[in-house]
C-alpha cells in the first residue's frame, strides 16, 4: 500500500476514534446531569429531621435521624398509625414528631390504659407501657388529626394542646437511621421503614 493511502487509512481510524471518545463524553455527560437532576429532586422531596428527646420512645430512640417525605405527604391521605413530622402549633419554628391516632370526624378518648377511637380499643404493640391519663371523649375536627408521642405518658401532643391541624404537618416519617453513638460502639443497626 503506498504512504499517502496508508495515512489516509489512519487519518479515518483518527476519526473513528475520535467520535466514539466525543460519544462516550457525551453520554457520561447525560448521566451526571440526570445524576445532579434526581438529586436535586430528591432534596426537595425529602427532608430529615433529628428526633429530640424520648417522647416516640420506643419507635424513634433520641437523636434518631429520620428521613421525611414532604412532597408526596399531601397528595395522599393520612392513615392511622403514620408518623409524622409538624410545627408545633403553639411554636411554629419548633418541629415535632408525633404518631397519627385519630382522623377528621373520629371521635377519640384515653381511658384504663388504652386508647378508644369511635368506641374501639386501639392496638397499640409499638408502646411499651399502658397509658397513665384519662382523656375525652372529644370528635377530631375537619382538617386536623389526633396524634400521640408513643411515650403516650411522657409526651406533649394532642392530649396536651389538641388535634392538629394538618396544614402543620412537614411530612411523613419515611426511613429512620439509629444514632451515630451506635455506630461508636460497634452496634450498627440497618436504616428501618417508619
Amino acid at each position: 500500500m503506498p504512504p499517502s493511502e496508508a495515512t489516509g487509512a489512519l487519518a479515518s481510524v483518527g476519526r473513528g476514534q475520535s467520535r466514539t471518545f466525543w460519544r462516550v463524553v457525551a453520554a457520561e455527560a447525560r448521566h451526571v446531569l440526570l445524576v445532579l437532576v434526581w438529586v436535586v429532586v430528591l432534596s426537595r422531596a425529602f427532608g430529615t429531621f433529628v428526633v429530640e428527646g424520648a417522647s416516640m420512645e420506643p419507635t424513634l430512640s433520641n437523636r434518631a435521624l429520620l428521613i421525611v417525605d414532604t412532597v408526596f405527604t399531601s397528595l395522599r391521605p393520612f392513615h392511622r398509625g403514620d408518623v409524622v413530622v409538624f410545627r408545633f402549633p403553639r411554636n411554629p419554628s419548633v418541629e415535632y414528631v408525633k404518631r397519627v391516632i385519630a382522623l377528621p370526624g373520629e371521635t377519640v378518648m384515653v381511658a384504663h390504659g388504652y386508647v378508644f377511637v369511635n368506641g374501639s380499643p386501639l392496638a397499640e404493640p409499638y408502646l411499651r407501657e399502658p397509658v397513665r391519663y384519662f382523656w375525652g371523649p372529644a370528635t377530631v375536627p375537619s382538617g386536623s388529626v389526633f396524634v400521640l408521642g408513643d411515650n403516650r405518658n411522657s409526651s406533649s401532643d394532642s392530649h396536651v394542646w389538641g388535634p392538629l391541624p394538618i396544614d402543620f404537618v412537614v411530612g411523613r416519617a419515611w426511613l429512620t437511621l439509629r444514632p451515630f453513638s451506635l455506630i461508636a460502639h460497634g452496634s450498627v443497626t440497618v436504616p428501618t421503614p417508619v
